[in-house]
C-alpha cells in the first residue's frame, strides 16, 4: 500500500480528517503526530537536517508489507507557518521526497476567501488583536514574518510536490466537497490511493465536528479578551486580569447581535484586498482535482 502524505493546507478540515478518519484504524495507520512531524521534517536547521536518519525513523514506522492499511503522514503545519509566510513549504516538501520514498500527496483546500476568515479567526483565537484590515495590510520590517498571501496560492505548492513525487501522485481535494458530500470526497481519495473504492464500513456521515469558531459579531470581544488572556500571539497579555479576558473570550463564542453585519464587514474587507489575485495559480490547482473548483466558488482566470 503506498505511503499517503497530507501536507495541509491550513484550516481546511486537517484536524477532523486526524481526528475522525486517518485515526481510524480499519483503514490508516497514522506514523507520526504533530510533534513528531516537527522533530523529523520542521524543526531541524538546514545545516543540521539528516535526510538518512528521517529517512530511518520512517521506514521504521511503516506498517508491515503486506498490511492493508494506508499508511498516513498528515500534519497542516508540513505546508508551513500561516502567520509567517509559509516560507519552509518548499524546504518540507523537498525533505518529505528525500525520505519518504515514492508517495501519493493529498492536498486539502478551500476557497481563498474562506480560508482567509478563517485564518484570521484562528489568529485571534491564539491570542492576536489586529482588526482584519490591520492583518491583512501589515508589513513587517525586513527579517520578521507576517501573513503573505501567498501561503493561500495553493497551485504553486501543489505543482511543486507534482515535480517532486510526480505529477498523477498529487491529489487535491476541496473543503467545500467534504462539507457537501462526504461520501464522494472518501471515494475520490480511496480511488486515488488504492485504485479502488472505499470500503462500506468507512463511512462518514455522522462523525462529529471539530474546532468550532466564534461568530464574527464576536471577534471584538475576542480582541480585548487578548488584552488580558495570554496566548501564542498575546504573551505580553495583562495577567492580573486574566479572569476578565477568560469572561470576554466566554462571551465572544456566545455573542450574536449584529453577526449578519458583522460577517458582511468581514467578507467584504477580504474580497477588497484581495480581488483578481487568485485565478492563475487556481488553474494550476485544476490539474490535480477531480471536481470543478469554479463551480465551488474559486476564482479562475
Amino acid at each position: 500500500m503506498p505511503l499517503l502524505i497530507h501536507p495541509g493546507f491550513h484550516k481546511t478540515g486537517t484536524t477532523w480528517l486526524q481526528q475522525q478518519v486517518f485515526s481510524d484504524t480499519r483503514a490508516f495507520h497514522m506514523l507520526f503526530d504533530h510533534e513528531e512531524i516537527d522533530r523529523l521534517f520542521i524543526r531541524p536547521h538546514d545545516l543540521v537536517f539528516s535526510a538518512g536518519d528521517t529517512a530511518r525513523e520512517v521506514t521504521a514506522a511503516r506498517s508491515p508489507a503486506n498490511s492493508p492499511l494506508i499508511d498516513v503522514i498528515s500534519s497542516e503545519t508540513l505546508s508551513g507557518e500561516m502567520f509567517t509566510g509559509s516560507r519552509l513549504s518548499n524546504v518540507v516538501a523537498q525533505r518529505l521526497a528525500e525520505t519518504c520514498g515514492p508517495a501519493k500527496i493529498l492536498l486539502t483546500v478551500r476557497s481563498q476567501l474562506a480560508v482567509t476568515r478563517s485564518i484570521y479567526i484562528q489568529y485571534l483565537k491564539r491570542g492576536g488583536g489586529l482588526s482584519i484590515e490591520d492583518f491583512l495590510g501589515y508589513r513587517p520590517e525586513p527579517n520578521y514574518g507576517w501573513f503573505n498571501v501567498d501561503v493561500i496560492h495553493y497551485g504553486r505548492l501543489a505543482r511543486r510536490y507534482g515535480k517532486l513525487f510526480g505529477h498523477d501522485n498529487v491529489l487535491v481535494l476541496p473543503q467545500e466537497l467534504m462539507a457537501a458530500d462526504r461520501k464522494a470526497w472518501l471515494g475520490h481519495l480511496f480511488r486515488f490511493v488504492t485504485g479502488g473504492e472505499a470500503p462500506d464500513e468507512l463511512s462518514l456521515d455522522g462523525r462529529p465536528r471539530e474546532g468550532v469558531s466564534p461568530p464574527a459579531s464576536g471577534m471584538r470581544l475576542l480582541r480585548t479578551a487578548n488584552l488580558f488572556r495570554a496566548g501564542p500571539l498575546s504573551p505580553n497579555a495583562i495577567r492580573p486580569l486574566g479572569w476578565l479576558g477568560t469572561l470576554l473570550h466566554r462571551a465572544a463564542y456566545k455573542w450574536k447581535l449584529g453577526d449578519a453585519a458583522a460577517q458582511k464587514r468581514l467578507k467584504d474587507a477580504i474580497s477588497a484586498h484581495f480581488a483578481g489575485q487568485f485565478g492563475a495559480t487556481n488553474r494550476l490547482l485544476q490539474d490535480y482535482c477531480p471536481v470543478d473548483l469554479a463551480a465551488l466558488g474559486y476564482e479562475m482566470a
